[in-house]
């Protein structure tokens, strides 16, 4: 009984390209925790996610540069990049977008623990530091393919 070889294949993709999506997924995720939590009295509670509350502007940026992350890591799953001149090796790409989206994770998470953090910001660095190690791993890979 032969398989047919068509579909998705997670043993192509490098430990890189592993760590830096399943994070990025993750974190994108508990972006919409609660990073933030203020109750008066325990009777009313009010919490804001990664995309509100104080820094939200980092958090917003966060968010997007994680869309457009997971949206290249995708992209080069499915072979769409090999094929595109961009002077630069994909995966370098793909670190720059980790590195930018950690650093802006990283500048929310403190704007958070400025006033009233909850669990999901504590989640959100552990997620932003895991972006930043799988960026360091796409960064470190050889340029195969992508290039001008």
């Amino acid at each position: 009984m032969a398989q047919s070889s068509s579909g998705f294949d997670v043993s192509k993709l490098s430990m890189g390209s592993k760590v830096l999506g399943g994070s990025a997924i993750l974190l994108l995720i508990f972006s919409f925790f609660a990073w933030q939590k203020v109750c008066v009295l325990e009777i009313a509670c009010a919490s804001a996610n990664m995309w509100g509350g104080n820094g939200s502007v980092f958090g917003v940026l966060a968010g997007i540069g994680l869309l457009a992350l997971i949206a290249w890591e995708a992209a080069g799953v499915a072979g769409v990049l090999g094929n595109l001149k961009l002077g630069q090796p994909a995966s370098k790409i793909a670190a720059y977008l980790g590195f930018a989206v950690a650093a802006l994770t990283i500048l929310k998470f403190l704007f958070a623990l400025t006033e009233s953090p909850a669990f999901g910001a504590f989640i959100g660095l552990i997620l932003a530091l895991a972006v930043a190690y799988g960026a360091w791993m796409r960064f470190q890979e050889p340029a195969v393919g992508g290039t001008a």
